[in-house]
């Protein structure tokens, strides 16, 4: 039933999603426009949701969402017993499962319409490009570049780390910020990774493989690329490539 109900809800967003970047595309819009309009239909989803579920809970909001964190650990911690974990381990796991997934979901979520945004992108683009000529194909993933002042925010939210007391309210404003921006900036080093993979032309067996390799990385390991491209520009791309426009 979980599966279904996955299955049901990421249907959903991608369809909402679809609709905002095929409007987009449509309208003429460049790409980063089109993921931003399909990212926005999700967020807008997201919060809808929850002003409904707010209307119609019985109990305040914090304390829903408490008893929604106590009965998912609950099922995180039989697990990780029956895997072995000491309790040491386990204990340790969930201050870090509570701090950057359970009261950092804000970012999660905005993390999800990102993704959301650029996968309806893609497949907006394939569908539409072949049936309107005033839809260009899409811009290749490697040659996607996360905008240079967007490091401020990773930079904000490392700051707001350092500088404010653990738990506190800006404290969990850094930790949102850095889940944020540390997979934005994942998603920029994939995008290297896959620039050098088609230039060494590797072929496609040694290419999974290596994507595999990379995607069990931990993001911030990932992330690092994505951060230093910014002042080493490993690409060699002085600006960002041409985004495709529409023919006339």
């Amino acid at each position: 039933m979980d599966l279904i109900l996955k299955l049901g809800i990421a249907g959903v967003l991608v369809s909402l999603s679809g609709l905002a970047a095929s409007w987009s595309l449509l309208r003429g819009l460049k790409p980063r426009a089109v993921v931003a309009a399909g990212a926005m239909a999700v967020l807008l989803f997201f919060a809808a949701f929850f002003l409904l579920l707010e209307s119609s809970l019985t109990q305040n909001t914090q304390g829903f969402f408490g008893q929604f964190f106590d009965e998912t650990w609950t099922r995180q911690a039989q697990g990780l017993t029956s895997m072995g974990f000491s309790k040491e381990n386990i204990e340790t796991f969930k201050v870090f499962f509570q701090k950057y997934v359970f009261y950092s979901y804000p970012a999660w979520l905005g993390v999800i319409a990102l993704v959301s945004g650029l996968v309806a992108y893609y497949l907006a683009s394939s569908i539409l490009s072949r049936i309107s000529p005033k839809v260009p194909k899409a811009m290749a993933f490697r040659e996607w570049i996360v905008p240079e002042p967007l490091v401020f925010g990773l930079i904000l939210g490392s700051l707001f780390k350092l500088l404010f007391k653990e738990n506190s309210p800006l404290d969990l404003i850094a930790d949102n910020l850095l889940v944020f921006f540390v997979m934005l900036y994942a998603l920029g080093g994939l995008s290297i990774v896959s620039f050098f993979f088609n230039k060494w032309k590797l072929p496609p067996v040694m290419r999974f493989l290596s994507y595999a390799l990379f995607l069990n990385l931990v993001p911030e390991t990932i992330c690092v690329f994505g951060v230093l491209d910014v002042w080493f520009d490993f690409r060699k791309l002085k600006s960002a490539p041409p985004e495709p426009t529409p023919t006339a």
